[in-house]
């Protein structure tokens, strides 16, 4: 028969611990973090994709609008000073 001798609080606590770390439950949690992890990293890429494009494609497109419209709004301006100034109306 052997004898076996009690541990210490700092073995025990370490066994305790390495039963956790073994447990099914930690090794979800492990899963799950990994799983977290990779999605807020491809999520920071979309944006960053979307981002990028947004000031590439976007941008340039909504000051040729706006400039547009400008031109739009000062050719009809013109065009109401030459009537009021022929006097025609329509």
């Amino acid at each position: 028969m052997s004898v076996t001798k009690p541990l210490s609080s700092s073995q025990s606590a370490s066994a305790i611990m390495d039963s956790i770390s073994r447990s099914s439950a930690a090794k979800l949690w492990r899963e799950a973090a990994e799983v977290g992890w990779k999605l807020a990293r491809s999520t920071g890429k979309a944006a960053w994709i979307a981002g990028t494009t947004f000031l590439v494609l976007g941008l340039p497109l909504i000051f040729a609008m706006e400039q547009e419209a400008s031109i739009n709004d000062m050719i009809q301006n013109e065009q109401d000073e030459i009537r009021t100034i022929l006097g025609t109306t329509s």
